[in-house]
């Protein structure tokens, strides 16, 4: 098939699959989307593999602006083959938690230079961009970070653990939580790092959050 016609045929899929019930749901959850057709992610997923990644063909859903164009694109993006300015176009136009967590899970965690992407938007002032930095951290703790890649992340798990989005603190914490079980030789600056944090944080709404993390983290 061209990429015209497996473009006809993504769109097509979508609006066999689409279910208002869904899509009803996502609204009333608050997802930032233009348009919602309501076609799960599973299934979009069975679809995306049938195809292949093919990054001209994933350039071509992500200028249609509706929510299952916007995942489609996600994944069937290809990782080694996209461009850094792709990439960024990609990140910047995550605007929910869903976009971000489909991006990590089928793009951003498998580019050939994800920890430099680690280390570049970790330090974004945008929500969704640090999100997706956390997100990559989790996924690499399971192949190829070392305690000089921690140690110089630690700055930020200290600095993120309280900040005000709901999202990125659960990424840290699952990051982090992800990295003292993947690598137990890693744990300990985790843990010093986290008693830090509980220390400043006496009496404040983060305190249960340190404790809680310190619990995981010493049966890791």
């Amino acid at each position: 098939m061209t990429v015209q016609e497996n473009f006809s045929k993504v769109i097509q899929f979508i609006k066999h699959h689409q279910d208002g019930e869904v899509a009803e749901l996502l609204r009333y959850r608050g997802l930032n989307y233009n348009m919602i057709y309501g076609v799960s992610s599973q299934i979009m997923s069975k679809c995306a593999e049938e195809i292949g990644r093919n990054q001209e063909l994933s350039n071509m859903l992500w200028k249609e602006n509706f929510r299952e164009a916007k995942l489609m694109a996600l994944m069937l993006a290809e990782p080694v083959c996209i461009s850094n300015d792709e990439v960024e176009t990609f990140i910047a136009g995550c605007t929910n938690h869903e976009m971000v967590e489909i991006g990590t899970m089928y793009l951003f965690s498998k580019l050939p230079h994800a920890l430099d992407k680690v280390y570049e938007w970790i330090q974004s002032d945008k929500e969704f961009t640090q999100m997706a930095a956390y997100m990559m951290i989790a996924q690499s703790a399971k192949h190829n970070l070392t305690f000089i890649d921690v140690k110089k992340l630690m700055p930020f798990y200290e600095r993120d653990f309280t900040t005000e989005s709901y999202f990125v603190r659960k990424a840290v914490i699952n990051a982090f939580q992800e990295l003292a079980y993947r690598k137990p030789g890693l744990k300990q600056p985790i843990i010093k790092a986290t008693k830090l944090i509980l220390e400043h944080n006496k009496g404040s709404e983060f305190e249960l959050q340190a404790k809680d993390m310190l619990q995981v983290l010493n049966y890791c």
